[in-house]
């Protein structure tokens, strides 16, 4: 009798987990959220794009298909009230994959956005953050089908999933933007993306206390990641030089590390040791061949290229006065005493003296033998 009991009482305990339990067909799936704000009214604009659940022949359900619905209110919540309110099964977040925010209300700021974000209990902190340029509407961006992936909250979540070869835009997550947003500088990146028939990603929109201020574009953007990360894999660069009166192009793909250090000075003294791998995958001329030499102009090269991008990634910071790399926050970590002396936020970032020393090897010419062949017959 008391097995029974205890068996009755596990199963009471394990249906009151359940509560929110139901089919498919009864939730409506948000798998991707825009989030603006109407430039004329102020008011927030949230689009959600979700699937269309129809049923197939032997009882079963697909979603092929998908729709955007939007909602426009004062409040964030508001609007979403308005989306539920005309849609006839549960709003369910657990499968949402990417959150845009459209770069009106990025440049207005974000904070009620990761408020509603943080509120959300169904929401994972994998979600992807993106915002969109300005040329697209939020609810135009979710709308656009794809002709590789049909909905374009799945494209972004497998576009940052893969391996980038441009090195150019990479993924951040809910977490990691909210973390560094609470770090020293306030402040963090987060990929632009928009609608040119297709769905381009690229650069990389830069926020100070909540706003977006300032934007990296093309190689910057690699080189804010090499910063920011201490490694870049992947970066496409071109170079040219002279070779018996005819120029030489070279394209070259680098992947690269950093050590950053500083000097207990004030202002304080940065210095960024670059180093890296370089695979040489073509050439303007197909018979050159290279030598020792060769090697040496394309690499002195590189390394000059990287260093003018990653000093001209660094001013351009600097005339904004926003550090997003989290250097600051790590002189803040392993020495507080010294960092209270900079005035980091002020006049620190904008003072420090920053040295770039780069050193490139190239690793692999891709070079093979040249075979001289023969006719054969007449």
């Amino acid at each position: 009798m008391k097995k029974f009991g205890l068996v009755i009482i596990a199963l009471i305990l394990c249906t009151s987990c359940t509560t929110d339990s139901r089919e498919i067909d009864q939730r409506t799936m948000i798998l991707g959220m825009g989030i603006d704000k109407d430039q004329k009214t102020d008011d927030f604009i949230i689009t959600m794009q979700v699937p269309v659940i129809t049923p197939q022949e032997g009882g079963g359900l697909s979603a092929s298909e998908f729709e955007t619905i939007s909602g426009k209110g004062e409040t964030l919540w508001e609007a979403i009230s308005n989306i539920e309110a005309y849609t006839p099964t549960v709003l369910f977040f657990g499968h949402l994959k990417a959150v845009v925010i459209g770069e009106n209300l990025a440049r207005s700021g974000v904070y009620e956005v990761l408020d509603l974000l943080d509120r959300r209990a169904p929401l994972a902190n994998q979600v992807y953050l993106v915002v969109v340029r300005s040329r697209n509407e939020v609810n135009d961006f979710l709308d656009q089908e794809s002709p590789l992936i049909s909905l374009p909250s799945l494209y972004l979540d497998r576009f940052f999933n893969a391996d980038q070869k441009l090195s150019r835009s990479r993924e951040v997550k809910l977490f990691e933007f909210r973390r560094d947003m609470n770090m020293v500088f306030n402040a963090a990146t987060l990929p632009f993306a928009y609608n040119d028939v297709n769905i381009v990603i690229e650069d990389m929109a830069v926020f100070h206390k909540g706003k977006l201020v300032g934007e990296l574009t093309g190689s910057e953007a690699g080189k804010s990641e090499l910063i920011k990360h201490r490694i870049l894999e992947n970066m496409n660069y071109n170079v040219a030089f002279d070779q018996e009166g005819h120029e030489v192009t070279v394209s070259a793909r680098v992947g690269s590390t950093v050590d950053i250090n500083y000097e207990k000075t004030n202002p304080v003294d940065l210095t960024l040791d670059i180093s890296g791998k370089a695979e040489i995958v073509h050439l303007s001329e197909h018979d050159f061949r290279t030598t020792k030499d060769h090697l040496n102009k394309i690499q002195e090269k590189l390394e000059e290229e990287i260093k003018e991008e990653t000093e001209r990634t660094i001013q351009k910071m600097k005339d904004i006065n926003v550090e997003p790399w989290l250097i600051g926050h790590e002189i803040w970590a392993k020495n507080y005493e010294f960092y209270k002396t900079l005035d980091w936020e002020e006049t620190g970032w904008v003072d420090s003296n920053v040295t770039v020393n780069v050193e490139i090897e190239v690793e692999q010419t891709g070079q093979r033998s040249v075979l001289e062949k023969k006719k054969l017959g007449r």
